[in-house]
């Protein structure tokens, strides 16, 4: 799954809080062809998708499956 988010500074934010928790992340180049997002994203694991949601709550991003 990937956290699609619209500015890049929010996405090593995301990676750092997410890194923090220990939730594994990579930092990949965003599956959307959509020029509202910014040009990286994070990918996690979909087990870890409750663990995010509760780590990020207060972040605006966009899940891809």
């Amino acid at each position: 799954m990937y956290l699609v988010f619209y500015k890049t500074n929010d996405v090593f934010l995301a990676e750092e809080k997410l890194q923090e928790n220990n939730v594994l992340v990579k930092v990949v180049p965003t599956p959307v062809q959509d020029k509202a997002y910014c040009g990286v994203c994070i990918k996690i694991n979909e087990t870890d998708n409750e663990k995010v949601k509760l780590i990020l709550q207060e972040m605006e991003y966009q899940k891809v499956v």
